[in-house]
């Protein structure tokens, strides 16, 4: 074939077809079956990323209709395409129909949409061995104590594959022990398949045409003297394990995360109670942090260096720096940079950036907020769309009124402002450079720097003059 320079090329165009158009019935869910997540990350979306890893000419998932958009739901726009099957009539159905999108394609890598635990060296193995082998199938294969309800792969007197085995038609006896079984995911002989897929019959029993009779139709097909025209490649036993419903998806869940506490703590990270810690696999942690028990850790979350995190906090979509501490809160698409520390019981949300050094008590909430280098809010204060400068205390009970009934407003303080107990401020507002609240002001106008205001409404404090015994004037304050 020739390259994108003009150059001739030896490399066989692949192409993969992820089979993602069934309903998953036995989910019991309104969602898709291939939208439900595993280790944080939707099914078929696993499943896409693996089969994106060996670079392949073309990616198709194969949809319903209502998933046509799937690279939108997925962020992942550009990276593969969609197919839709319909109706859908089965596995080998699926293929077809994402063959006949594939002009000039050598091989297919046909992938289930629902095994979570596939990865892109497996569907690299496999598609080696389909290659060396020069065979028109090549099947994913898995050694099981037992077949379960999995096709069983049956071979002849020569150990060669010749059919796969439905449960329902199968003899027990052949189904005890371990056994040799079908993962679903196979490599075709592009060429040979589009034509052999044409002549596919519907399976009696279950009214569709079934990917695995193709196995069957090629070993029947096979002419003495050729290569045998099926072979097989075996994988670990659990890329066989396929979610039909919620209780395999807890069991590929559960082993994925398994191994997302073993890399990072391979990598320096430390858990106590790691069995009752929750991280998604796209989390990244710096060595030397601590993770205490009951925490959970989600979405594109990135951890620095010699962080304690926990006991039982919650962090999603957040970007925490070095040497950062977060007892019994949440963080929400946030950032918390160098030296910060949260809790216990503090929530921060809604794009809040907590800056180097600051300080956030318990029971204090931020929402869009914007804390500036070695500030405090200690404890029981609200600070909603706001902007705080460098070195500003807030004091209990401050809260910013940001919203007016239509729009949400904002509320700036400055550099080394201080700020009382219970001060409200009426946004939006803007109070300056070194200025003070009294306890209980409401500040419902700008507080220019170096002023100090209190009351309700808050005004600056002025002096009056009074004379003293000795007829002097003195400065007092009011």
């Amino acid at each position: 074939m020739i390259n994108e320079s003009g150059a001739q090329s030896d490399s066989p165009r692949v192409a993969v077809a992820v089979l993602a158009a069934g309903y998953g019935k036995r989910m019991v869910s309104q969602t898709p079956k291939h939208l439900h997540p595993v280790g944080g990350t939707p099914l078929v979306e696993r499943i896409i990323r693996a089969g994106l890893a060996i670079s392949p000419s073309r990616l198709l998932a194969v949809v319903s209709p209502g998933m046509v958009d799937l690279p939108v739901q997925l962020g992942m726009e550009g990276q593969f395409e969609t197919v839709v099957q319909h109706p859908p009539n089965g596995t080998a159905g699926a293929v077809l129909t994402a063959l006949r999108e594939m002009d000039g394609v050598e091989y297919v890598i046909s992938l289930l949409g629902d095994n979570p635990l596939l990865t892109g060296d497996i569907i690299q193995e496999l598609l080696d061995g389909a290659m060396v082998s020069g065979t028109k199938v090549t099947v994913l294969t898995c050694i099981l104590p037992d077949a379960q309800s999995y096709g069983r792969i049956d071979r002849d007197g020569r150990d060669r594959p010749f059919r796969i085995v439905e449960a329902k038609n199968d003899d027990p006896r052949h189904r005890a022990g371990e056994t040799e079984i079908n993962s679903g995911i196979m490599v075709l002989r592009a060429d040979w398949a589009r034509e052999a897929l044409d002549r596919l019959q519907v399976d009696a029993t279950t009214g569709e045409f079934l990917l695995t009779d193709l196995v069957q139709m090629a070993a029947e097909e096979h002419c003495s003297g050729d290569v045998w025209p099926i072979t097989t490649v075996t994988a670990p036993r659990e890329v066989s394990l396929g979610v039909n419903n919620r209780v395999q998806q807890e069991e590929a869940d559960s082993v994925v995360r398994q191994r997302t506490r073993e890399r990072l703590m391979l990598a320096g990270v430390s858990m106590i109670g790691a069995e009752t810690i929750f991280i998604d696999e796209q989390v990244e942690i710096g060595s030397d942090t601590l993770i205490l028990p009951g925490t959970v850790i989600t979405g594109a979350t990135t951890i620095g260096h010699g962080c304690r995190i926990g006991p039982h906090a919650v962090i999603h979509e957040a970007t925490i720096g070095n040497n950062v501490t977060i007892q019994s809160s949440t963080i929400e698409n946030s950032t918390m940079r160098d030296g910060s520390d949260a809790g216990p019981y503090a929530r921060i949300r809604g794009g809040s950036v907590i800056g180097e050094g600051v300080h956030i008590g318990n029971f204090a909430e931020l929402k869009n907020t914007t804390m500036g280098a070695d500030s405090r809010s200690g404890h029981m204060s609200y600070l909603g769309d706001a902007t705080v400068g460098a070195a500003v205390n807030i004091g209990a009970g401050t809260i910013t009124a940001n919203y007016d009934g239509v729009n949400k407003n904002r509320t700036t303080l400055a550099d080394n402002v201080f700020v009382g107990c219970d001060t409200v401020f009426i946004a939006p507002v803007t109070v300056q450079e070194g200025a003070k609240t009294g306890a209980g002001s409401v500040v419902n106008r700008d507080v220019p720097a170096n002023t100090t205001v209190v009351g309700v409404p808050a005004r600056p404090i002025v002096k009056r003059m009074t004379s003293s015994p000795d007829g002097a004037e003195h400065g007092q304050g009011e």
